[in-house]
């Protein structure tokens, strides 16, 4: 992530074996991550870049980079729509 990028810090995050359970207490909306999107956001969370995550991913994952590329936009993207990261560019 980059500076303009941050986790909402309203969310409280519940770890489950394989997945990850966000609350977002001020939409009262709650929100489950299938194990890529919670591989995601835990990189995330921990500032981790991009190009950084996408390289993890392609080996944890064994596909070429344009589909773990275009994976990773598309759960980051559905992050920043729910609210769940916020992006400035």
């Amino acid at each position: 992530m980059t500076s303009t990028q941050k986790v909402n810090k309203n969310l409280i995050v519940q770890k489950l074996e394989d997945s990850v359970v966000l609350f977002d207490s001020d939409a009262s909306v709650l929100y489950t991550l299938n194990e890529t999107a919670t591989y995601i956001f835990t990189l995330l969370k921990k500032n981790v870049s991009k190009k950084d995550i996408v390289a993890q991913m392609k080996k944890r994952y064994g596909l070429d980079e344009k589909k773990m590329t275009a994976d990773f936009d598309e759960v980051f993207n559905d992050f920043v729509k729910k609210g769940i990261i916020t992006s400035k560019k």
